[in-house]
């Protein structure tokens, strides 16, 4: 094969290969001759733009600029997301293709125009696509007990708080959770607290490895959620990703392969959902709402039990749950509650101290049996237990907050089960995966300083860091 063809035809194979390598235990013939065909079709067009400039060189160049252009966008797109620059969107598609339209014609005419004979950058090329060759290809011929990965689940249990807030706030004690977590060899920190008292920040935190650099409650923080860096990197690496319907209005992550629970749901339009609640029918809506709930969420603790019984590669759960934060629709035995209505739909019910105790001690059931089914199936675990935020049960919604508020919706259970137990003492939310993944993928990530924040009533962050760990709990 003459060296020039080695840049094109090893760029038009990779973009096939990737999709192969991610789904190789789906892969039907018909994907393996698309990758083929494609390939064969840059040949056949390196052919033809040879014949018409009379210049190998020159020919491989501008095929190899017109397969990054065609075959490569979306990956451009993705990496681009939510980057503005003298407010334009770089990662709109309309002004990409254009930007990627005229940096192509460029990159084409000086190329034909070129008195140059451009071996030394073919040359480079080439280098650079064997060694992504050799990347992507060792490890396909890595025996699997060294390819073997742990599969990791993430369970938040929405507003579940620690101890300190359920003793000192509710009257109830949880050693006896903490105690069997400890037994299965859970690290559990003394004190953590959340990032922010807001599940958007929050998990968009924990899902990019990384402090909010905005405040306010949708936006960046949902875009940054749901196009996040830990299950891209999980994807990346070959993993199945698996969510549950946590019923969060705005997440849509991408790069899952698996959505469950959803079929709970009577009505799949938020924005119908939302005007039928405004509407004479709103008492038979917020049943609807409450049974839906109620349904998903017995649905995923059912679902995550059964789970590792039905893996076939590595494979990431993330399953998030509106448990124990309110409505309280569950007794402490599971038992159906109607929550109290309050002015949110009738599903808050923020002064119900007892139904929150109660709804803990039924998620806390729940998670129990959920751990010991992994632990007992899937040994190898990392398993991950948290709070999103504290919670904001016996907080007055409607005045100001104290910072015995704050401090309280800001203290959460944490739990991680992990068999690399260095540097645990550096955990918090936005170090979780990058523990996991220096474990995991050998990786070199920094561990990050903790740091916490408070969204004030014009939507800043102001950081509350060291008022949190000087702070005495006094209810």
């Amino acid at each position: 094969m003459k060296t020039s063809l080695i840049f094109p035809l090893l760029l038009s194979f990779f973009p096939g290969w990737i999709l192969i390598l991610k789904n190789y235990d789906e892969l039907i013939l018909q994907d393996v001759l698309i990758t083929i065909s494609i390939v064969v079709i840059t040949f056949t067009f390196w052919i033809i733009v040879k014949r018409i400039i009379g210049n190998e060189n020159k020919s491989s160049l501008i095929i190899g600029a017109g397969i990054g252009f065609f075959f490569y966008f979306g990956y451009v797109q993705d990496a681009l997301n939510g980057i503005i620059f003298f407010g334009i969107p770089f990662d709109k598609t309309s002004i990409l293709v254009s930007i990627s339209a005229i940096i192509f014609i460029i990159l084409t005419i000086y190329i034909l125009k070129s008195k140059r004979n451009l071996e030394p950058p073919l040359k480079i090329l080439n280098v650079v696509t064997i060694t992504i060759l050799l990347v992507v290809v060792i490890p396909v011929l890595i025996p699997a007990s060294f390819a073997e990965k742990p599969n990791v689940y993430h369970i938040i249990l929405d507003e579940y708080t620690d101890n300190e807030i359920l003793k000192k706030k509710f009257g109830y004690d949880n050693t006896e959770f903490l105690n069997f977590l400890e037994i299965n060899k859970f690290y559990v920190p003394e004190k953590i607290f959340s990032i922010s008292s807001s599940t958007p920040h929050e998990l968009s935190s924990i899902l990019n490895m990384e402090y909010p650099k905005s405040s306010g409650w949708v936006s960046e923080n949902y875009q940054k959620m749901n196009n996040n860096k830990v299950m891209s990197t999980f994807s990346e690496n070959g993993y199945e990703i698996i969510e549950t319907n946590s019923m969060m209005r705005y997440k849509n992550f991408s790069f899952v392969d698996k959505n469950l629970c959803y079929d709970t749901n009577f009505i799949n339009s938020e924005f119908l959902d939302q005007l039928l609640n405004k509407s004479i029918i709103r008492y038979f809506m917020e049943k609807h709402q409450e049974n839906t709930r109620r349904d998903t969420i017995r649905c995923t603790f059912d679902t995550l039990i059964q789970i590792p019984n039905n893996l076939d590669k590595p494979t990431y759960v993330f399953a998030h749950l509106y448990v124990p934060h309110p409505p309280f629709l569950f007794g402490k035995n599971g038992e159906n509650i109607t929550p109290d209505h309050g002015e949110i739909s009738g599903l808050q019910s923020w002064e119900n101290s007892q139904g929150y105790v109660n709804q803990l001690i039924f998620a806390t059931d729940k998670i129990s049996q959920v751990i010991e089914q992994i632990i007992e199936k899937d040994p190898s675990a990392i398993i991950v237990i948290q709070g999103d935020t504290g919670t904001n049960t016996g907080t007055n919604m409607k005045s100001e907050k104290t910072f015995d508020d704050i401090y309280k919706s800001h203290s959460i259970l944490y739990a991680i089960r992990i068999s690399d137990n260095e540097n645990l003492e550096e955990i918090n939310s936005v170090n979780t995966y990058r523990i996991i993944f220096n474990h995991i993928f050998n990786s070199n990530y920094d561990y990050l300083k903790t740091y916490n924040f408070q969204m004030n009533d014009t939507g800043e962050l102001i950081d509350i860091t060291k008022k949190l760990n000087s702070h005495d709990y006094a209810p």
